[in-house]
């Protein structure tokens, strides 16, 4: 059984953006070694576009004292979402953490999540995130989620 923190927003709110920063603040307690879009890697890997300057979306595993961690930015397409979300279940691993736009309607990802996954797994968090008309002021305005998400994954390994 998965446990699940979902990010949710409106549509550009900066849930990949909050995902990306979850995954650099969990990368100070995990095994330096993680896979990042199907690569083993050792280092933080996240990519950046390079007009807009935003965050490319991802998907990661790390391991912190035992645990597994799945991270998936891209979440809306319910369809790849639910593909990424069955990959990551099948290796057993222990929190994913997905994004999810805010709608809970037929079809949207949000919906996806519940009405698949949240019968043989656990929701443990649905975090919002708040849009940020400035690109200045993106990660200051996550900084809330960001902080409540890590505590939520350190409570679970154990750590801190």
């Amino acid at each position: 059984m998965a446990k699940f923190v979902i990010i949710r927003g409106q549509q550009n709110s900066g849930k990949t953006t909050t995902s990306g920063l979850v995954y650099s603040e969990l990368l100070k307690f995990s095994e330096a070694k993680h896979t990042f879009n199907n690569k083993t890697v050792d280092s933080n890997s996240l990519k950046y576009d390079k007009e807009s300057g935003d965050l490319l979306d991802f998907s990661s595993i790390i391991t912190i004292n035992g645990k597994s961690i799945g991270i998936v930015s891209a979440g809306d397409s319910p369809t790849d979402l639910e593909k990424e979300i069955n990959s990551l279940i099948n290796i057993n691993i222990d929190i994913i953490i997905c994004c999810a736009r805010s709608r809970n309607v037929e079809g949207s990802s949000f919906r996806m999540i519940i009405d698949k996954f949240s019968a043989k797994n656990e929701i443990l968090k649905e975090v919002w995130v708040e849009h940020s008309e400035e690109k200045k002021d993106k990660e200051t305005k996550k900084k809330q989620s960001v902080s409540e998400i890590v505590k939520i994954i350190m409570d679970f390994v154990k750590i801190g």
